[in-house]
């Protein structure tokens, strides 16, 4: 399910270009004045399965602050923002996650803080979900993010270039995300992810994005791209967020309408 909630701001503001840290702790603050409990086991444990208890996820996924173009502008590593209507979006497969973080908006009362911003909350909204099939067209929101471990224990960033390994990286990453959602594999495993290459051949840097978060470097791409394979995989990835870091605001798609 995702949500869709509409912000104004009164005045014009500046926020960082990479605001996900902020967000981030929006939600928390939002999870904890739903269930200060629940807040705590997304944020310091989340989700594992009983053969692998390390490894853990939260299974929620968030987009950026979204305004027209024409009133945001980039002031080097910051965003300033005209007064004006605002969108966020926050999804999750998890009913208790998004039941927590409506509560925790009406509790909110009228506004929200990302950083030291105020936003007013004007709507919120649950989006109708998309008829998943076997092959779809979707754009990102927020960079996807893939890796592999390095034979020395660091993590390399995957780039779009590196197609295969990227694609793989996400099908199991999805795998996984459907077992501790569903409780196992889906029938069909398949899901193969093909950025849109016009897009990438023009684009600076080839699509990728480099985003720093708490003093950490982390390296996605931002392209359109087409999923095919398992309908029940397209929908965690999208549900979930595709790829790795979706509880730092990274992965979020929506689908592409022609």
């Amino acid at each position: 399910m995702r949500l869709a909630i509409r912000l104004r701001l009164e005045r014009e503001a500046r926020i960082p270009i990479s605001h996900q840290a902020e967000l981030a702790g929006v939600v928390y603050r939002l999870l904890r004045e739903s269930d200060e409990e629940y807040a705590e086991f997304l944020h310091e444990r989340g989700y594992a399965l009983d053969e692998d208890p390390v490894r853990r996820m939260k299974l929620f996924v968030f987009s950026g602050l979204r305004a027209p173009a024409s009133r945001r502008r980039a002031e080097g590593a910051s965003l300033r923002l005209a007064p004006g209507p605002v969108d966020w979006y926050l999804s999750s497969p998890r009913e208790e996650f998004l039941a927590h973080s409506a509560t925790g908006l009406l509790c909110a009362g009228s506004e929200i803080r990302v950083g030291a911003v105020p936003f007013l909350i004007e709507e919120v909204r649950v989006l109708a979900e998309p008829v998943f099939a076997e092959r779809m067209q979707f754009t990102c929101l927020t960079p996807v993010v893939a890796s592999v471990r390095r034979e020395d224990g660091t993590t390399h960033y995957l780039r779009p270039w590196q197609a295969e390994a990227f694609s793989e990286a996400v099908r199991r990453n999805a795998l996984r995300k459907h077992a501790l959602v569903h409780g196992g594999a889906p029938e069909d495993d398949r899901l193969e992810l093909r950025w849109k290459e016009s897009y990438l051949a023009r684009a600076p840097h080839q699509g990728t994005k480099c985003v720093t978060i708490k003093g950490i470097r982390v390296v996605g791409v931002q392209a359109p791209l087409t999923l095919s394979g398992s309908p029940a995989l397209l929908r965690i990835a999208y549900h979930c967020g595709l790829g790795e870091k979706n509880a730092a605001g990274f992965g979020m798609v929506e689908e592409l309408h022609r």
